[in-house]
């Protein structure tokens, strides 16, 4: 992860917002975009998003990870956004 400092809850409303229009991504493809590494901590962080219910897991074809936003995570986006822009007033 880059040395950057998120907000509280930054990385989750980066990540959400990522998976929005995006459907199924793995977890190499969702590292890339976000410069998530180690890899490893990319797969720990999606599988902890998938325990709160905010993402959907699966398999592709050849049996690697796929996660996609489920319908708790859209509600949690919308709410990390309607908050964020009520705290920049």
């Amino acid at each position: 992860m880059s040395s950057d400092l998120l907000p509280y809850n930054g990385l989750k409303r980066k990540t959400l917002a990522i998976f929005l229009n995006r459907g199924w991504l793995n977890v190499s493809a969702f590292a890339a975009l976000v410069g998530f590494y180690p890899i490893r901590a990319a797969h720990t962080y999606l599988l902890r998003l998938h325990r709160f219910g905010l993402l959907d897991r699966g398999r592709d074809i050849r049996g690697r990870l796929r996660y996609r936003m489920s319908a708790r995570g859209r509600r949690r986006l919308l709410w990390l956004e309607d908050r964020g822009r009520n705290h920049a007033r």
